[in-house]
C-alpha cells in the first residue's frame, strides 16, 4: 500500500466516516496517528459521541452480548470491558462466552486416542492447543507409550512429522534414541530453525483469556512463565479478579489440620503466613511432626542415601539431606549405589544456548539424554533454545568447564527464579567465544 500524505483536509474527511475516536482508531490508526500528531483530533473528531460512558450493570451486559470472546470484548469496547472488571462483572457477563479449547475440551478429544500420534493426525486442532499451552504430558498422560524398537527408517519417519525440535522431544521417545545415537542432526535437517518467543503483546494477549492466576499457569505455563521472566506478571494478570481470603482463627487452625509438617503448611496455604503474623502458628500447628534442624556431615548424608533405591525417592523423602548432599558436592559420590549416572544421567556433556539478546544459558547434561534437558528447561522458562554448543566432554571435565563458563558474563537477574535460572548469562560476542574455546580446547 502506498504511503498517504495526510493533510488536514484528508485526515477530516476520513474522521467523518466515524462516529466515535475508537472506531476511528481502529479501522485506520495512521489517519488517527497523524491527527494526534497535528494536535487536531479534537477538532475533526468534534462530531463524534464522547467516548466516555456511564456503564450501567445493565449497559454492561448488553455491551458484551455483542462479543463470543473476551478479546473480542476488549478490542470491540475496551471502556465497557475495563468498566466491567472495575466492577467485578466480568466472569457475570461473560458467562456466555468460551474459548474455542478449554481445558476440558482439550482432555476430552485427547481421551478419544491412544496414543499422541492419532491425536495429532485426527484432532489436529486439539493437539496444537494443548501443544501450544503446554499441556500434551498431561492431557496425554493416559496414553500408551511403549518401548518401539526404532530402526533408522522408522525415526526418520517419525521426525518427518514435525517442524520443530521441541515438538519432537515432547511427543516422541524416538527423540531420544536419536539423540542417543547420534543421528539427531540428521533426522532433524529439515526443521525449522524455531526463534519465536513470547513478547509482552503475545504475553498480555495471552492472559485476557483468564480470570485468574491459577487458571493463566495451568493452562498457559509457558506465557505463565515469560511473564514471570520478564517482571510483568501483575501487569498480564491486571484484570483478573483477587480472591482475598480473611481467615478467622478458627478457620487457620482447621487449615493446618490438614498437614502434617509446617513445611506442607506453608506451600499449601497462605493461612500459614496469616497464623505467622497473629503469632499462633505455634498453637496451630501443635498437632504437626517436628523435624530438627540437622547439620548434615559427609558421613550422615551417606548414611541417608542408603536407605533409597532411587534419588527420585532420596529428594522426596529427605529433601533437607539431598539439598545438603548438594551443596556439599557429594551427591554423584554417595548415590552411586543408585545406578543413576550410568543408568541415566552421566552428567558427561556441556552446553550453550542462546535464549534471547545477549542471554544464554551454559549447564551440563548427559549422552543419554542428548538435548532434552535444554528443551525442558527452555520451555519452562518461556524460550525457545537455538544451541550454539553441546559437546560430549567426560563427566569429570564437563562439571569443571561448567564452573569455568560460569564465571564469564554477567548472571541474568530474574525477577522470579525457576529451575537453571541461576545459569542464565549475560554474554557479549568476546564472552562466548572464550566460552566455545573453554569447550573445544579440553
Amino acid at each position: 500500500m502506498a504511503n498517504i500524505k495526510w493533510t488536514y483536509e484528508a485526515i477530516a474527511r476520513e474522521a467523518k466516516k466515524y462516529d466515535t475516536k475508537q472506531r476511528f482508531r481502529s479501522n485506520n490508526s495512521s489517519a488517527y496517528a497523524a491527527a494526534k500528531y497535528r494536535k487536531i483530533i479534537d477538532k475533526v473528531c468534534s462530531h463524534m459521541a464522547p467516548t466516555r460512558t456511564s456503564w450501567t450493570d445493565k449497559m454492561l451486559y448488553e455491551e458484551a452480548k455483542k462479543y463470543q470472546s473476551k478479546i473480542a470484548f476488549k478490542n470491540g469496547s475496551n471502556g465497557a470491558y475495563q468498566t466491567a472488571h472495575k466492577l467485578a462483572l466480568i466472569s457475570q457477563i461473560c458467562s456466555h462466552m468460551e474459548p474455542k479449547w478449554t481445558y476440558e475440551k482439550i482432555k476430552q478429544a485427547a481421551s478419544q486416542y491412544k496414543t499422541i500420534k492419532e491425536l495429532r493426525a485426527n484432532n489436529n486442532a486439539a493437539y496444537k492447543a494443548a501443544y501450544r499451552r503446554g499441556l500434551i504430558n498431561d492431557v496425554c498422560s493416559h496414553m500408551d507409550r511403549r518401548t518401539t524398537n526404532w530402526t533408522y527408517e522408522m525415526i526418520l519417519n517419525e521426525a518427518n512429522q514435525y517442524t520443530s525440535r521441541s515438538e519432537f522431544s515432547i511427543n516422541s521417545n524416538a527423540y531420544q534414541i536419536a539423540a542417543k545415537r547420534g543421528i539427531l542432526d540428521d533426522v532433524c535437517s529439515h526443521m525449522e530453525s524455531q526463534s519465536i518467543s513470547w513478547t509482552e503483546g503475545m504475553i498480555l494477549d495471552e492472559a485476557i483469556s483468564f480470570d485468574s492466576r491459577s487458571e493463566f499457569k495451568r493452562l498457559s505455563p509457558l506465557a505463565y512463565a515469560a511473564a514471570q521472566r520478564r517482571g510483568i506478571l501483575d501487569k498480564a494478570c491486571n484484570h483478573m479478579d483477587f480472591k482475598y481470603k480473611a481467615w478467622s482463627d478458627e478457620e487457620i487452625s482447621q487449615e493446618a489440620k490438614k498437614y502434617h509438617t509446617r513445611a506442607e503448611f506453608r506451600t499449601g496455604s497462605s493461612a500459614y503466613g496469616v497464623a505467622t503474623t497473629r503469632g499462633i502458628l505455634d498453637k496451630v500447628c501443635s498437632h504437626m511432626e517436628y523435624t530438627e534442624r540437622v547439620n548434615w556431615t559427609p558421613e550422615m548424608l551417606a548414611r541417608e542415601a542408603l536407605k533409597y533405591s532411587t534419588r527420585a525417592e532420596f529428594y522426596r523423602t529427605n529433601n533437607n539431606a539431598y539439598s545438603a548432599a548438594r551443596r556439599l558436592e557429594i551427591l554423584d559420590k554417595i548415590t552411586e549405589h543408585l545406578g543413576y549416572l550410568n543408568t541415566y544421567n552421566t552428567r558427561d556433556m556441556v552446553y550453550i544456548w542462546h535464549a534471547e539478546n545477549d542471554i544464554y544459558k551454559a549447564g551440563i547434561t548427559s549422552e543419554n539424554l542428548g538435548d532434552k534437558r535444554i528443551y525442558d528447561v527452555a520451555r519452562d522458562a518461556g524460550f525457545t533454545p537455538k544451541i550454539v554448543i553441546l559437546e560430549n566432554i567426560g563427566t569429570e571435565r564437563a562439571i569443571k568447564i561448567e564452573k569455568q563458563i560460569l564465571k564469564l558474563g554477567n548472571p541474568v537477574l530474574f525477577k522470579q527464579k525457576f529451575p537453571g535460572s541461576s545459569e542464565f548469562r549475560h554474554f557479549t560476542q568476546d564472552e562466548l567465544g572464550n566460552a566455545i574455546e573453554i569447550i573445544k580446547t579440553v
